[in-house]
């Protein structure tokens, strides 16, 4: 799972296509979002936060081991899953 794309869709930065992929970027995701921190508790969810680098608004996102994403960015509340391609 590249984090840089689910730190993307938490943005609102990568487009999400009705079958629930995201399209490929013809720029980099990591680019676009920028620098991040990422932890990972005892539990092995991941904790990534930062800034929009867009907005300025901080977020602060989970991801636990079986890709159910949720948090805050600004004063969204935002949660969805991911998985890896196929």
């Amino acid at each position: 799972m590249l984090m840089t794309t689910v730190v993307a869709v938490a943005l609102g930065l990568a487009p999400v296509k009705p079958d629930g992929t995201v399209a490929p970027s013809r720029d980099n995701y990591a680019a676009i979002v920028g620098r991040y921190s990422q932890t990972i508790d005892p539990g092995g969810t991941k904790h990534v936060r930062g800034y929009d680098r867009l907005t300025g608004a901080p977020y602060d996102v989970s991801i636990d081991k079986n890709g159910n994403v949720e948090g805050t960015v600004g004063s969204w509340y935002i949660k969805f899953h991911v998985k890896d391609a196929a």
